[in-house]
């Protein structure tokens, strides 16, 4: 018996992990590598195990542990105050990246980011109304197309498009978004310019991992997509059977299509409560049942419990499955009154991981975040590194401070309240343990 180990057979057993787009990694995150992996030099893991190799047959087992963090924000919103603080009269422009300058990196050090975008960009005096340098606040949303830039910058990697918002400018501002979205280099999910783009499958490859995302909104505010443009916008015109029926599909398609995980950005629920109500319950429910593994909950624009469950499907596989029904305002102008948490949302990682045919959601964690208010700037902080370091959050009023010591207490007592769920709190964030650990 001769054992011959080739360099074209290793190298067609092995696929190439992308690189992170951030070098930090949280020490939780670091890859376990098997003590007989080895690494070529940009990164590629090759993985040789416990291979035998009988006379003319080669065996070889791929044990390399594939891992990627996907960090996703909720709603984010220009209202007039924002836009007039983002406004430079001397050159007539406008800049929004200050706003995140705090958070850039929870945003960045992920290898993928996703957020809702609640807002149109029609471009300057095309908006339904043109009040604010040109642009328009609440009700129909029309912001500066810099702040798709901004984003971007930001760390942002994908936005969901499909909101109650979504036709704030007409049908023409819903394709506008789209281009200046893509002149940004966002990706984009949840509205189309044609029914081709509609039906193609938003599927990202990261670090050897596949991830398949989808985004529906439950209403349109009232307007109504044109007849012969149903493709535009994905929406469930207010829960019908056939468009949840149309969603699920989706879901199921994105599976069969390969996607080892699907994340869908559900824009659902009622406005400032601070639980589920039954319409959002059922839609996840079935979106659960179609296949999905995350939800990522957006438009109640306060943070609702999350939910993380061992699910085992038909084919009597288990799987875990993270539930975000509300994941709060990321950054907007509204403020916290009457108890309502309007100025407090989240920042939140999911690891997974993938060997083989085993795939699972290993970690969860969240940073909750706080909108601060000053003359220059509405800005967002993350709550518990500026709680635990106020020398470097000096700007901050004593009422920020009043705001942040609350949603320390009551951030995590919030998604926390369906269940007992065991956490640690570590680096500024909260660690959830899955499931089924």
């Amino acid at each position: 018996m001769v054992i011959i180990i080739s360099i074209i057979t290793i190298i067609a057993e092995c696929v190439k992990l992308n690189k992170s787009k951030g070098d930090e990694k949280h020490p939780k995150l670091q890859k376990e590598e098997d003590a007989s992996s080895a690494s070529d030099a940009d990164g590629t893991v090759l993985t040789i195990g416990d291979a035998l190799f009988l006379e003319d047959t080669e065996v070889l087992a791929d044990d390399t542990i594939y891992m990627a963090t996907i960090t996703s924000i909720g709603d984010v919103m220009l209202h007039s105050w924002q836009i007039n603080r983002g406004y430079d009269s001397a050159t007539d422009t406008f800049d929004y990246l200050e706003e995140f300058q705090y958070v850039t990196e929870y945003l960045s050090h992920a290898d993928f980011t996703v957020a809702n975008l609640e807002t149109t960009f029609a471009g300057r005096y095309n908006g339904q109304s043109t009040d604010v340098h040109g642009y328009a606040d609440y009700p129909c949303f029309n912001s500066p197309e810099v702040l798709a830039e901004n984003l971007k910058e930001a760390g942002i990697d994908l936005v969901g498009t499909a909101n109650n918002h979504s036709l704030d400018s007409w049908q023409s501002g819903v394709y506008s978004t789209l281009d200046y979205l893509d002149a940004a280099g966002l990706l984009h999910t949840g509205t189309a310019r044609s029914e081709e783009e509609q039906q193609t499958l938003c599927i990202q490859e990261i670090n050897g991992i596949k991830f398949g995302f989808c985004a529906y909104t439950y209403s349109l505010n009232g307007f109504t997509v044109a007849a012969d443009q149903t493709y535009s916008i994905n929406t469930l015109e207010l829960y019908s059977e056939e468009r949840l029926e149309e969603m699920y599909q989706q879901v199921s398609d994105l599976k069969d299509a390969g996607a080892d995980f699907v994340l869908v950005l559900l824009h659902a629920g009622t406005e400032y409560q601070s639980l589920p109500d039954e319409n959002q319950i059922s839609t996840i429910e079935g979106l659960i049942d179609a296949g999905a593994d995350v939800i990522l909950g957006s438009h109640p624009h306060v943070i609702q419990p999350m939910d993380i469950r061992n699910v085992t499907d038909d084919d009597g596989n288990s799987r875990t499955v993270v539930i975000l029904y509300s994941q709060g305002n990321f950054v907007s102008s509204q403020v916290y009154r009457d108890g309502i948490m309007k100025d407090i949302g989240m920042i939140t990682d999911i690891t997974f991981t993938k060997q083989g045919e085993d795939m699972d959601i290993s970690e969860v964690a969240v940073a909750p975040v706080y909108t601060y208010w000053n003359n220059e700037v509405i800005g967002v902080v993350p709550v518990l590194e500026a709680y635990n370091n106020r020398d470097s959050y000096d700007f901050l009023s004593t009422k920020d401070w009043s705001r942040i010591e609350d949603s320390y207490k009551k951030t995590i007592q919030t998604l926390t309240y369906y269940n007992t769920i065991n956490y640690t709190c570590d680096g500024y964030r909260y660690y959830i343990i899955p499931y089924n650990e």
